[in-house]
């Protein structure tokens, strides 16, 4: 890899090495000895870099679980049937590849999407279909509905601990930059919240369009400004085209991000030093000290020799899966309703969880998790500088809302100014 290279050349270059071997599962009719698990996520197109990691974490766990001889439910021991199908990071397939999830091949459960956008579109078609979904990356952390459930981090677990240690140990001073899209607007506004309970000062905040490529103007705006640190959340080839063009400006500025590295393993894509002095919150990546980390992804690299990393999403897909078995196992069915009254318990753990300790709040359908503050290194390497703990999912509960008592289909998604206590932060 030579710095004459473009970040967006790399990013097409791995991810056609990393959708090598994938496709769609034939469809056909579960037995009366299966559970299915339908699962559609992008192993194509411009977000298979991120995304691909989670269909091999559903593998490795229907892999281990069938191997352990499966589930016992309606008086007998199923196997999983895993049926894969490929967004091809196209939202407007989501829909059609989840309605062809439900009705052909009869799934019991629905795992789907990368983008917000995509998991709407899945997630739509699987609650009006009375169908359980999931899913499993790093989301907003406001949905409140029935049938829908989270095995990944949330801002209230990301953004919330790790501002709050970026201004304590590094300063108050903040600028804010990223895509202009419900995802970062969203971690805007967990921002402004960071700031406000912890005593940050944000004298920036800017949204761009996902083709902005040239940063000079904004790099001179955060420059004029002085700040801290920097947060951003850039997503996307020309986006980040920021990172090279900061280093040549002389932009050298802490910088703070729940995507980058977590999602895109971007260290391992630039040249260094591009993303040195990038501090990222992850629930997990395989740099994340002990023994179930390193077991995991020594698993995933033993079936994948060629993964450049093993991200955040190769986790959260495994959890998933190791969730809804204990689920069945409690419930003794596939029946939704069961499952999720199973699932509402608050028995659900995964001990085997990469991150560490892993366990659904059933009042909430999100998951208490640790959170690690790592920073990146001049040559790219990755320090733990703070283990921040394991967090709870309040956010919902904290406004009163409970989603176990939510009208099925209900679906609202709930953001930080919805908290009255935080009203004087968007002010």
């Amino acid at each position: 890899m030579t710095s004459s290279r473009t970040a967006g050349t790399i990013v097409v270059a791995m991810t056609a090495a990393a959708t090598f071997g994938f496709s769609a599962t034939t469809a056909s009719a579960a037995t009366d000895s299966e559970i299915v698990l339908c699962t559609i996520d992008d192993t194509s197109g411009p977000f298979a870099t991120m995304a691909t990691p989670k269909t091999w974490g559903y593998q490795l766990a229907v892999e281990e679980i069938n191997a352990e001889g499966g589930i016992e439910v309606d008086g007998k021991k199923k196997t999983i049937k895993h049926v894969q199908y490929d967004g091809q990071s196209d939202v407007g397939r989501y829909s059609q590849l989840t309605q062809q999830c439900i009705f052909e091949d009869e799934a019991d459960v629905l795992m789907a999407g990368y983008t917000g956008a995509e998991r709407e579109a899945a997630r739509s078609e699987a609650v009006r279909n009375e169908t359980i979904f999931w899913h499993n990356n790093q989301g907003e952390g406001g949905i409140a509905d029935h049938y829908s459930f989270f095995s990944g981090p949330t801002p209230e677990q990301q953004v919330l601990p790790a501002l709050k240690w970026m201004i304590e140990n590094i300063g108050p001073k903040m600028t804010f930059i990223g895509a202009d899209y419900n995802f970062c607007r969203a971690i805007g506004a967990w921002t402004r919240t960071a700031a406000g309970l912890y005593g940050g000062n944000l004298e920036m905040e800017e949204y761009f369009p996902f083709d902005v490529n040239q940063w000079q103007k904004t790099i001179g705006d955060i420059q004029a400004v002085g700040p801290d640190f920097q947060v951003h959340c850039l997503v996307g080839g020309d986006q980040v085209q920021f990172y090279p063009q900061a280093q040549a400006s002389g932009l050298k500025t802490p910088v703070f991000s729940n995507v980058t590295i977590s999602d895109g393993y971007e260290h391992k894509i630039f040249p260094a030093p591009q993303l040195s002095n990038m501090h990222v919150p992850p629930g997990y990546i395989e740099d994340v000290p002990g023994e179930n980390s390193e077991a995991f992804a020594a698993k995933i690299r033993e079936r994948h020799p060629d993964a450049a990393y093993v991200n955040e999403h190769a986790a959260f897909g495994y959890v998933a899966v190791k969730a809804m078995a204990k689920a069945w196992e409690i419930a003794g069915t596939t029946d939704a309703e069961a499952v999720i009254d199973a699932l509402e318990t608050g028995d659900i753990t995964v001990d085997e969880a990469p991150g560490g300790s892993w366990k659904l709040n059933g009042e909430q359908h999100h998951a208490a998790m640790p959170t690690y503050l790592f920073k990146v290194n001049d040559d790219h390497s990755l320090t733990l500088i703070e283990d921040l703990g394991v967090t709870e999912p309040s956010f919902l509960k904290d406004i009163g809302v409970d989603v176990r008592e939510v009208e099925a289909g209900d679906g609202h998604s709930y953001l930080p100014p919805d908290n009255p206590a935080w009203a004087q932060f968007f002010e």
